[in-house]
């Protein structure tokens, strides 16, 4: 059965499918409508399908080289989508998956946008009488002629779509009078073979191996499949040595933070879990007095990192929590980090924090209350 987190996957690629097919339709179709004439400048062609799809090209790849996110990631993290998308990219978005996933709807993004271009330049070619021309008040035909013939080497065995100097000149549009140009429809070819080569041919490519490159990357919800597993048989086993692991908050909560976690980090719980009303750094000697009673259902929610052990300073902290008003939800959240991405918790790591879990509700006599909260392990991600 097709998971949340797929489904919400298939569907932000067809969202931006549709996105890139109408942005590439309205763009070309507005330098493709040409004057009053039908005459259409060929260097703004140029520009749309040649020049600007190499430098998005070269922009994404060196993007993805540095680590860095781009424009594709500023869409989909905009308000404007729905609140179960931005819950469910959050959780396909852990470090490395979240930049081949980004690359790849990038692709997704490019190709259908040269879609739509090639889609409205064959429409007009069919629909209507096309004529290209071209001015420049700094170039003449045989200044441009070199850099069609570079733009053209690619498909050097197309010879009806080579540049030359009698068709530059025969489309060259000039102000002067009586030296207007013949108008030339035979620059279709080349255009072609440009919006080919430079844009539909490359991020197709680039869109195969960009699915195959994320389709091997371990996902964050096989992980947590596969780790939930191993806590089910190690808690069926011994069913009082684990506390229970929980992937959702019912009630407004407040952050506490033992770990001193970087900003990236409070950001991706906020998204993975909603805003907190309140973060609270937490250490041995903080005032706990001012948690009590914020507000009503309250939860509480304790940031630790999950490669160091639990120690005895953070149990007597939590075990002061025991002396205020009981939270209706009490959660260990252990996060796994490094500068700029969250990972996954390793098995070993959460089954540890587990056992530290149910040693806090045993140590006060309350593994079999039914009044007072227990202690859980919270994580991000879909439960299994």
């Amino acid at each position: 059965m097709t998971s949340p987190t797929s489904h919400m996957e298939a569907r932000t690629t067809l969202a931006l499918s549709f996105l890139g097919l109408l942005l590439g339709i309205f763009i070309s179709a507005g330098v493709l409508a040409g004057d009053e004439q039908g005459r259409v400048n060929l260097l703004f062609l140029l520009l749309l399908f040649a020049f600007l799809p190499l430098l998005s090209l070269l922009l994404s790849l060196v993007l993805l080289l540095i680590k860095q996110n781009g424009l594709t990631a500023l869409l989909v993290n905009l308000p404007l989508w729905p609140k179960e998308f931005l819950q469910a990219q959050v959780s396909i978005g852990l470090g490395r998956r979240r930049r081949s996933w980004l690359f790849f709807q990038s692709q997704v993004l490019s190709l259908a946008f040269a879609a739509g271009s090639i889609i409205v330049f064959i429409a007009l070619l069919l629909g209507t009488d096309v004529n290209f021309v071209w001015r420049s008040t700094l170039l003449e035909a045989t200044d441009l002629l070199p850099i069609l013939q570079l733009i053209s080497t690619p498909w050097a065995f197309w010879n009806a779509a080579q540049p030359s100097l009698e068709l530059l000149q025969q489309s060259q549009n000039s102000r002067i009078t009586g030296s207007a140009s013949a108008y030339s429809e035979n620059w279709w070819q080349f255009v072609l073979a440009a919006q080919l080569t430079y844009n539909l041919i490359p991020r197709a490519v680039l869109l195969v191996l960009a699915r195959w490159h994320y389709s091997k990357k371990p996902k964050l919800s096989s992980m947590l499949e596969r780790d939930e597993r191993t806590v089910k048989k190690r808690h069926h086993a011994d069913p009082e040595t684990l506390a229970g692991v929980a992937y959702t908050i019912g009630h407004a909560y407040q952050l506490l933070d033992w770990s001193n976690a970087p900003e990236h980090c409070q950001h991706f719980i906020s998204q993975s879990f909603g805003q907190p009303i309140e973060r609270c750094p937490l250490t041995a000697n903080s005032d706990l007095s001012s948690l009590e009673g914020s507000v009503e259902l309250l939860s509480h929610v304790v940031v630790v990192k999950s490669w160091e052990p639990p120690l005895g300073e953070l149990k007597d902290v939590l075990s002061r929590l025991e002396s205020i008003e009981s939270p209706v939800q009490k959660f260990i959240l252990p996060l796994d980090w490094d500068e700029t991405s969250i990972k996954p918790a390793s098995t070993i790591h959460l089954q540890e924090w587990q056992r530290f879990a149910a040693s806090l509700d045993t140590s006060h006599g309350s593994s079999l209350s039914t009044t007072k909260a227990q202690w859980k392990i919270l994580q991000p991600g879909e439960h299994p």
